[in-house]
């Protein structure tokens, strides 16, 4: 389909935010729980998947069910790629398309005036108010979903896999006045 614009994207993230945060609800509950569920785990790395079995052994017999189901399916002659489902793809998805936002969108590209100097890049001018405010919403979903217990376990491994944290810390906005909210 479409690629969404920046204000889709911004209302997508203040659904999520608010869904997140209505997880009392059984029936939102469930929904954003098959999200940030185990299954996210079949986008992590293999080093980070190891080390985070290994940190939590409760969770191997719950990733044997799911291996199982997969080779159920396989059994049965059906082609089941785990990897595919939305409930393995989404956050991450959700995250990279984040950080390209952060990296290269917030800030309109430097533009010449008549002296053919180049416009202060980090001046107040240049940053693109959409992108910072889908950057802080982003965030403030992330949080939400890091500050719940029943999502923090299975989402904190995908965070620091993507390395999240510091990448915003890099970024221009970042060190940009307008970007305070993201040191907090």
């Amino acid at each position: 389909g479409r690629s969404l614009s920046i204000a889709e994207k911004t209302n997508y993230l203040l659904f999520m935010i608010n869904a997140s945060q209505s997880l009392e609800d059984e029936i939102v509950s469930e929904m954003i729980m098959k999200l940030a569920s185990l299954e996210c785990w079949h986008s992590l790395s293999y080093g980070r998947f190891q080390m985070e079995l290994c940190l939590n052994k409760n969770l191997i017999r719950r990733w044997r069910r799911i291996a199982m189901r997969a080779k159920d399916a396989t059994k049965r002659g059906e082609t089941f790629d785990p990897t595919t489902i939305v409930e393995a793809n989404f956050l991450r998805n959700l995250i990279e398309e984040f950080l390209v936002v952060l990296d290269s969108e917030v800030f309109c590209k430097p533009k010449k005036d008549e002296d053919d100097d180049l416009v202060d890049f980090h001046g107040s001018e240049d940053v693109n108010d959409s992108c910072l405010l889908y950057c802080e919403r982003f965030m403030e979903f992330l949080i939400d979903l890091l500050s719940q217990l029943p999502t923090r376990r299975l989402v904190r491994p995908l965070v620091a896999d993507v390395a999240v944290i510091s990448k915003c810390h890099l970024s221009a906005l970042y060190r940009h006045e307008k970007g305070k909210l993201s040191r907090s």
